[in-house]
C-alpha cells in the first residue's frame, strides 16, 4: 500500500551520510543505509532522527553523530558506538547491553531506565 511506504531522505557530504527526514523507518531501511555507507567508507549521522522502539541491535554506528536523536525503547544491544556523538540523545528504556560506547560522547543523554549491562564504557564521556 502506498500509505505504508517509508522513504529515507539522506545526503552525502564529504565522508558522511546523514538522514534528513525519515519519519519512523523500518529496521531494514536503516540497515540498508548503514551497509551502503560502510561500503563507501562513510560515517552515518542520525542527528535528531526518531528511531524509538525499533530493533537496531548489532549495528555499526562508529564515529557517527547521533546527537539529539530519539532512540527511546530501542534495542541497541551489541551495537558499535565507538567514538560516536550521542550527546543529548534520548536513550531512555533502551537496551544497550553489550554495546561498545568506548570513547563516545554521551553528555546530556537521557539514560533513565536504559540497560547498560556488559556495555563497554571505556573513556566514555557521560
Amino acid at each position: 500500500m502506498a500509505g505504508d511506504a517509508r522513504i529515507i531522505h539522506f545526503k552525502i557530504e564529504g565522508k558522511s551520510v546523514s538522514i534528513l527526514d525519515c519519519g519512523k523507518p523500518r529496521r531494514s531501511d536503516v540497515i540498508a543505509l548503514i551497509e551502503e555507507a560502510k561500503k563507501k567508507n562513510l560515517v552515518v549521522n542520525l542527528v535528531g532522527a526518531t528511531l524509538s522502539k525499533i530493533d537496531l541491535s548489532g549495528l555499526n554506528f562508529a564515529r557517527g553523530d547521533i546527537s539529539n536523536a530519539d532512540l527511546s525503547g530501542s534495542n541497541l544491544s551489541k551495537s558499535n558506538f565507538f567514538n560516536a556523538n550521542l550527546s543529548h540523545a534520548n536513550l531512555s528504556n533502551a537496551n544497550l547491553s553489550g554495546a561498545d560506547f568506548s570513547f563516545a560522547n554521551m553528555a546530556g543523554a537521557d539514560r533513565k531506565g536504559a540497560d547498560l549491562s556488559d556495555a563497554n564504557l571505556f573513556k566514555t564521556n557521560m
